[in-house]
């Protein structure tokens, strides 16, 4: 173990007392005294309990050189602060040095647990570094208040927040295993780069379990991030178990539990942003029970979600401004205010998906006054059961409905007089108990129907709306 900076000299003047009462199982450790100790080299912490407040939020430990190892395994790092809303400080932080490593023990009561800037290769594991800095909630149970909610746009938002662990300008670092909960924040990267968070317990937060800021290439896997709430449903107060902004493009977010969040994962490129982030995977998260929105995307480009759960949601999936998108492949089961909503956008798929109960199925609009049409959407082989209306069309043109199953709602498919040239074609009509199709104008040949004939297929639709070519629902296994 080497010292740097304030406390080389101390060191080398107190060394037989130091050494006497500084070794665990033969093994040397540090006492650290103050903030601002810097360290560099192998480094153990002797175990034990150390209150150190850092009002210059410097760090209490400062990883001084590259090649740093901090072994914190049995020690506990705190301030001594007693009001979480006015943490201040960092338990252990670095500044342009590569390979930080630290292990084990539990820092908290500080902005951030941990804050390492700049470098690459880091890797953080095990540590606990719950209890960071999280503002006074105002909201209750029943009343929601607007001062609660968070802000989605500002960079220097991570900075106020705070959270247990922060990334900042840094490449390849990997942080698993590691506890932040019971606090607002848990993991933040700024304009990190090729991260790997995976397998840590980031459950219980009030603001964002994970939030990325211009971070990009980073993978988010198999984390426990669920129950991240706020303020009570309806009300949107910006929590969100997975937060995405300002030109994150190209992260995997996979296999996370994001179940009880308000949201499970939000994609926002909403002004006064700059950049909306592009590119993103979103793979086999279950976010269900979300009290809002289980998978929600404001202004962003490219993004996939695929394979996801969101049973008993407000919301399955609320997409605002999304172009280039796919929705292919989840499952929806009773989600309360829709399935799939959709406003404004373009050129997207929605293919594949289950959608079981609900008001509505999947609903895409350019309602608002935009005075523009939304165009371009796919809506192919999806299963709508049990819902009010399965798929809604308002302002829409140049899509095209295919292969979709309608069973069990009281609508199929409404369109509205923008639709009119929408492409109807391979879809399996078999329950409805209102209309088949509503629609003032639409060429619905090449259907399956379960109705005797092409006549009472006609029947079963309201509007001018030709069914010819018909054909039966038993043809497509019905």
């Amino acid at each position: 173990m080497r010292l740097a900076g304030p406390l080389a000299l101390a060191a080398a003047l107190a060394a037989p007392a130091a050494g006497a009462a500084g070794r665990t199982h033969g093994v040397p450790c540090l006492r650290p005294t103050r903030a601002g100790t810097q360290v560099q080299g192998d480094v153990r912490v002797c175990p034990g309990r150390y209150r150190i407040a850092d009002p210059s939020e410097h760090g209490v430990l400062i990883a001084a050189g590259s090649g740093t190892r901090i072994d914190l395994s049995g020690v506990t790092l705190e301030s001594g602060d007693s009001l979480p809303e006015r943490y201040v400080g960092v338990g252990v932080a670095s500044r342009g040095v590569d390979a930080v490593t630290i292990l084990g023990g539990t820092v908290r009561g500080y902005r951030f647990g941990i804050r390492l800037e700049g470098g690459r290769d880091h890797r953080l594991s095990g540590i606990d570094v719950s209890g960071s800095r999280r503002q006074l909630l105002r909201s209750t149970e029943t009343r929601a208040d607007s001062a609660d909610r968070l802000d989605l746009t500002g960079l220097d938002a991570s900075d106020r927040y705070g959270a247990g662990v922060l990334l900042r300008g840094t490449v390849s670092a990997a942080v698993t295993g590691v506890i932040a909960h019971a606090a607002q924040n848990g993991i933040g990267l700024v304009d990190a780069t090729g991260s790997y968070v995976s397998g840590n317990d980031l459950s219980a937060n009030s603001g964002w379990a994970v939030h990325l800021f211009r971070s990009s290439h980073n993978t988010i896997l198999r984390n426990d991030a669920s129950r991240t709430g706020r303020c009570p449903a309806p009300a949107d107060c910006g929590a969100a178990a997975i937060l995405l902004r300002e030109g994150s493009d190209s992260n995997t977010i996979a296999e996370n539990d994001l179940t009880a969040s308000a949201m499970g994962v939000l994609v926002t490129g909403q002004r006064p942003l700059t950049r909306p982030s592009v590119g993103n995977l979103v793979y086999r998260n279950d976010a269900s029970l979300a009290g809002l929105v289980a998978f929600a995307a404001r202004a962003t480009l490219a993004l996939s979600f695929i394979e996801n759960r969101a049973d008993s949601t407000g919301v399955g999936f609320e997409l605002i401004g999304l172009h280039g998108g796919r929705i292919r492949s989840n499952t929806i089961i009773g989600a309360r205010r829709g399935g799939v909503l959709v406003s404004h956008g373009g050129d997207t798929s929605i293919e594949d998906n289950v959608v079981l109960g609900g008001s509505v199925g999947i609903a895409i609009s350019a309602d608002g006054g935009s005075g523009t049409a939304g165009r371009g959407f796919r809506i192919d082989d999806n299963l709508l059961n049990g819902v009010g209306k399965g798929i809604v069309l308002r302002g829409i043109t140049e899509t095209r409905v295919r292969g979709n199953v309608f069973d069990g709602v009281s609508d199929g498919l409404v369109v509205d007089g923008a639709g009119h040239a929408t492409e109807v074609s391979g879809n399996v009509f078999v329950k409805a108990t209102g209309w088949f199709i509503d629609a003032p104008d639409l060429a619905a040949g090449g259907n399956y129907w379960a109705t005797s004939d092409a006549q009472s297929a006609a029947g079963r639709v309201h509007g001018r709306i030709s069914v010819l070519p018909w054909k039966p629902a038993s043809a497509a296994g019905y």
